[in-house]
C-alpha cells in the first residue's frame, strides 16, 4: 500500500503551477521561506524574514538567497510586497494572476487582502488602453482597521 500524501495547499497547486511555467524546481530554500511565512502573524521586512527563516536552519541563509526565494515567490503569485512598508506577506487567494488589492493599517500594522475584481479589471483595462500591460499589481489602501 503507497504512503498518504498530504492534501496539497492553495500554495503547492500555485507554486506548481508557476513551476510548470516558467520551468523552474521548487528548492529548499524556497521552501523554507514559504513554510516560514506560513506562520508569521504580520508582514515582516527581507530582514526579519531572514532572522526568522535562519533559526530553522543548519547553514545560514544569505540576504541575496533570500531575496531570490521571495522574487520567485512573488512571481508565482504566492507571497506580495507590501511597497509602502517594504514587507512581504503571503497571498491569500488561490485565484491565478490575480490582482492584488490590500488594506493597510497605520496604527497597528494589519494587512488584509481584499476582493476588489470591479476595481482590478477597471485598471488593467485602462492600462491596456494607454498600451501598458500589468504584470504583478499591488494597490494598497491605508486608513485605520476596525481593531484600532
Amino acid at each position: 500500500m503507497p504512503p498518504r500524501q498530504k492534501p496539497k495547499t492553495l500554495f503547492d497547486i500555485k507554486i506548481e503551477r508557476h513551476l510548470k511555467a516558467c520551468g523552474g524546481r521548487m528548492t529548499s530554500v524556497r521552501r523554507d521561506v514559504l513554510n516560514k511565512m506560513m506562520t508569521i502573524k504580520k508582514p515582516q521586512t527581507a530582514y526579519q524574514l531572514l532572522s526568522a527563516v535562519n533559526k530553522k536552519r543548519k547553514s545560514p541563509l544569505s540576504a541575496i538567497s533570500l531575496y531570490r526565494a521571495l522574487n520567485f515567490l512573488i512571481e508565482a503569485g504566492v507571497v506580495l510586497k507590501i511597497e509602502s512598508q517594504n514587507t512581504f506577506w503571503l497571498c491569500g487567494s488561490a485565484a491565478p494572476h490575480h490582482n492584488h488589492v490590500v488594506t493597510v493599517c497605520n496604527t497597528c500594522g494589519r494587512v488584509e487582502e481584499i476582493d476588489a475584481h470591479a476595481l482590478t479589471a477597471l485598471l488593467k483595462q485602462t492600462a491596456k488602453k494607454h498600451g501598458h500591460t500589468l504584470k504583478h499589481p499591488v494597490i494598497e489602501l491605508h486608513g485605520t482597521c476596525k481593531n484600532c
